[in-house]
């Protein structure tokens, strides 16, 4: 939770010099993290400054070709990820991935209905849970790139026709929401 914050409060930094009357008919999105034990952080930012500071950023996000996922220095290359995606794609609506731990009491699902993608994460308390919904039209946009790039101004444009919540996780101290709305 401790890097949401921080990620949070460097988004506030760029806020800073923007006026939210401005832009209000166009779309906002919306960061928030509470810790319990910590760090309050609410940033709220037209969807258009965050493609301004993609293109201000002094160097790539990503390693050549390679996108940082996984552990002990692996990478998975942007034209595996692009094959990947298109076999789930094909495969339609269905179930990917259901893992219950009985255990942990933890129930893992990666799912697509319609035009999104499901994870969902069920901790063992109630009020443990991890929920994404990934539009698929997204997921081209940021694959549209040319060779090894992702096209993030791409993907921030597609986001800009989302409107409700990206990603919600909630457990019984924290919460983080990232959501997409008309409104600053």
């Amino acid at each position: 939770m401790k890097r949401f914050a921080t990620v949070a409060a460097v988004s506030l930094l760029l806020l800073a010099g923007t006026s939210p009357a401005a832009a209000q008919a166009r779309p906002w999105i919306h960061v928030q993290v509470e810790e319990a034990q910590g760090a309050k952080v609410h940033v709220n930012l037209p969807l258009s400054l965050v493609e301004v500071a993609l293109r201000a950023a002094p160097e790539p996000i990503f390693d050549q070709d390679n996108i940082r996922l996984g552990r002990n220095g692996r990478h998975l290359k942007v034209s595996e990820m692009r094959r990947l995606w298109e076999e789930l794609k094909a495969a339609g609506e269905t179930e990917f991935v259901s893992v219950r731990d009985e255990a942990a009491g933890e129930t893992v699902t990666v799912s697509r209905t319609a035009d999104l993608v499901h994870v969902r994460v069920e901790g063992a308390k109630k009020n443990e849970k991890v929920m994404v919904d990934v539009p698929v039209a997204l997921v081209d946009a940021l694959l549209a790139g040319e060779g090894d790039a992702l096209d993030l101004r791409g993907a921030v444009s597609e986001l800009s026709k989302r409107r409700g919540d990206i990603v919600r996780v909630q457990d019984d101290e924290d919460t983080v929401r990232i959501w997409i709305d008309e409104g600053s």
